[in-house]
């Protein structure tokens, strides 16, 4: 029967030799036609739609390779799936199949198996041979392109050009519409989290230092800590999504973010507090890289920047969430933390636990999502795969009729794997432990992160670790530097407006209230009491205090200097010895002396309201920006964007030196760099998506995430000492930064037309 076979094809191959080029459809039904009659007699043809179908996909096959390179395929495939023959189940084995290879004969046997075979591949009446001899032409052509060895002993491979999609593989096979809406939704939920997990710092800060004692050289570690556990969760999570999966990995790193910021909302102690704020930071660290690498393989190429850009504006919401909440629910000043710090469940504890619902509704909504349809195809899970296509295409189609929302994509049309060896061994095919999964993840992992530093990977990590680092350096350093100025400015200001008092006696006066931004200087105290009153950046210089009663008292940044108390009483107040400095204290009287922090100072000026307005003219900029950026990507080259709008912010931050002591002209500054810098941020995520293959996007995009938490960790710290230098200091750094990082644009690749 092959002799057979092979001489019907052979002919038709030499009539096309000898016409010189054959193409076309009339081309392609004679090529097929003995090889359908064939076929039919030795009942490999179910049906007539198959003739239909194996015509059409010859010729799909002829534009790629040629048509006698293509007849050759077809006859060879056609041969080998003889050996698929039916079973009196109704089934199909490949047993006592000679003329398959061991590589065809499990993939038709997987093809053919009970649970492939209850799953209607593209409703077009094509029978399982069929779809056994499409599977085995596209192995073919796959292992021709990339092996380009000899296909069987009776004929050698022509050359031919590389393997080009066909035009249903142009867009993403199951269309668009509602489920990548759905799927961006919930994604975008976990980057909200992931920003709102790092704006959080500077709101709990004044509260949590007065609940958990946090000295000076404390302070700096809450927003460290969490930089430092985005950092690690960003690698740790990214390897476990080539491994694991996206969807199943994020849901993971989700579900520790939800459980670990949960429980940092009642930890009792500073160290408690620490350790489950970086499990929680390490949590939601995976978000970066598995978010934006599941939904933009759920993308069509042609608006894969338009989701890429909605995401990004989605995790910039997360910050605007973080500070309306903030402005809500936190103590704005001073004296509200300290009056409000006597709740047993205090607002901030209220406003962490508030903080957690991005995280929840994310895992809750991950639970319904499907598994990335490009990852299961890479790993071999092509059955899966296909199941995922007819979800999402149904999704997509939902306001059809039932037959127009009728699935219509074969095996075929998947995409095909990477040209690497064999795709990794899924966890669903295997009955492993969690435990045994990860150990081996941790292994593959360290390969994985090996190869991204082996050609042809080097070069692209190189490039994008030197434009992330000082992209991300430049950002965090401003976005933590504007703020802080802001608060120099009124604290200036505040400054300016301090009340002197030289020469005064006070006989019989009773205080009470607040005494505020005041400075006394030789004057005295007679037979006085101060009595629930709240002193705030009060100095008492050279002053004598005789028979004066002190009660009810708190204090901020009070100072009592060269001074004499005598015969007095401090009951009920948090005056403790620091505040006194060389002083006389003769005969006074000491009771229940408050304060569970004796040797914390607050500043009631914590000026939280600046810090808002600078998080929310940031967040605010960077969600339109992002948004248009991604609607620009579907037109322009992506490394374009990235260096024009990194050249053009740092020319933009060079205006820092006009901004002054103006706060409306540093909020202007903030929101016009941001809008332009979002652009380069934007077009660069899809560009790190787009650079690695399959088996590597999140293990590289992980390592970008990390980086870029290390150099804005580096950046905070930065930017953090030059508040109170010359404007030109933190001007010229980002200036220099950003063209450091427009300049390494130059080296990046095209990927406007990569397929995931």
């Amino acid at each position: 029967m092959a002799a057979g076979h092979n001489n019907s094809t052979s002919s038709g191959g030499n009539n096309a030799g000898s016409a010189g080029s054959v193409s076309g459809t009339a081309s392609g039904q004679q090529a097929v036609a003995a090889v359908v009659a064939d076929s039919a007699e030795h009942d490999l043809i179910d049906n007539s739609s198959d003739a239909t179908l194996l015509a059409q996909f010859h010729e799909d096959a002829i534009k790629q390779v040629g048509y006698a390179f293509s007849s050759q395929l077809l006859s060879q495939s056609v041969s080998q799936c003889r050996g698929c023959l039916k079973t009196s189940a109704g089934g199909h084995s490949t047993a006592g199949a000679s003329s398959f290879t061991p590589l065809y004969r499990d993939e038709c046997n997987r093809l053919c198996s009970n649970r492939a075979r209850r799953y209607t591949f593209s409703g077009k009446g094509a029978s399982v041979r069929l779809q056994c001899i499409y599977l085995l032409v596209r192995r073919q052509l796959s292992l021709a392109q990339v092996m380009e060895e000899v296909l069987d002993d009776s004929f050698v491979k022509p050359k031919f050009p590389p393997w080009e999609p066909t035009t249903y593989l142009e867009d993403f096979p199951a269309g668009v519409g509602y489920f990548q809406a759905l799927a961006a939704f919930y994604v975008g939920l976990c980057l909200a989290a992931d920003t709102v997990e790092f704006f959080v710092v500077p709101y709990i800060l004044p509260s949590a230092e007065v609940e958990l004692c946090i000295e000076d050289s404390e302070k700096g570690w809450l927003g460290n800590i969490t930089l430092m556990g985005l950092a690690l969760g960003g690698i740790c999570w990214g390897g476990l999504g080539d491994r694991l999966g996206r969807r199943r990995s994020l849901l993971s790193a989700m579900a520790v973010h939800a459980l670990f910021s949960g429980v940092a909302t009642f930890m009792p102690t500073y160290g408690t507090f620490m350790t489950t704020r970086f499990c929680s930071a390490v949590g939601v660290g995976g978000s970066l890289p598995l978010a934006f690498a599941y939904l933009a393989e759920c993308c069509p190429r042609s608006s894969r920047g338009k989701w890429i850009g909605m995401l990004v504006g989605a995790g910039a919401l997360g910050g605007v969430y973080a500070a309306l909440l903030a402005w809500a629910v936190v103590p704005t000043t001073g004296e509200m933390v300290v009056l409000e710090n006597k709740e047993h469940f205090s607002a901030w504890h209220r406003f962490l636990l508030f903080c957690c619902l991005p995280a929840l509704c994310a895992t809750v909504g991950l639970i319904f999502l499907p598994e990335s349809p490009r990852y299961l195809v890479e790993a071999g899970r092509d059955v899966e795969a296909m199941m995922v296509y007819q979800k999402i295409y149904k999704k997509n189609n939902a306001q059809k009729s039932a037959a127009g929302a009728q699935y219509q994509l074969s095996e075929l049309e998947l995409p095909n794997k990477r040209p690497r060896g064999l795709a990794p061994p899924s966890p669903a095919n295997h009955n492993t432990s969690v435990l045994a999964d990860i150990m081996c993840s941790i292994e593959m992992f360290w390969s994985s992160f090996l190869e991204l530093f082996s050609a042809p990977h080097l070069k692209v990590t190189v490039v994008l670790l030197v434009i992330w680092s000082a992209t991300a350096f430049g950002l965090y350093g401003l976005m933590v530097w504007c703020p802080e100025y802001l608060k120099l400015l009124r604290s200036i200001e505040y400054e300016n407006h301090t009340k002197s008092l030289v020469g005064e006696e006070y006989v019989g006066q009773t205080f009470s209230g607040s005494l505020e931004n005041l400075k006394y200087k030789d004057s005295k105290f007679q037979n006085c009491k101060f009595s629930k009153i709240i002193f705030s950046h009060v100095d008492f210089d050279n002053c004598t205090f005789q028979s004066v009663e002190f009660s009810s008292i708190k204090s901020s940044k009070t100072h009592f200097t060269d001074s004499i108390i005598v015969d007095s009483k401090f009951i009920d107040t948090d005056l403790s010895a620091q505040v006194f400095t060389r002083c006389k204290l003769e005969n006074n009287t000491e009771l229940s002396l408050s304060g569970p922090c004796p040797t914390l100072d607050l500043d009631y000026n914590i000026y939280i309201e600046e810090a808002l307005h600078g998080h929310l003219v940031a967040q605010l900029s960077f969600v339109p920006a992002a948004a248009l950026a991604g609607l620009a990507l579907t037109v322009l080259q992506r490394p374009k964007m990235i260096g024009v709008s990194l050249f053009l912010s740092s020319i933009v931050s060079l205006c820092l030196l006009l901004v002054s002591t103006n706060s409306t002209a540093v909020l202007g500054f903030e929101g016009g760099f941001i809008a332009i810098f979002a652009i380069a941020w934007t077009a660069l995520t899809l560009v790190t998506v787009e650079c690695y293959p399959t088996h590597l996007r999140c293990t590289g995009f992980g390592l970008m995430a990390a980086c870029i938490r290390i150099s804005g960790l580096i950046g905070t710290a930065t930017y953090q000492t030059l508040v109170g230098a010359p404007l030109v200091a933190p001007a010229l750094l980002t200036a220099a930064a950003l063209l450091i990082a427009s300049i390494a644009t130059l080296e990046l690749p095209q990927t406007h037309s990569v397929f995931l």
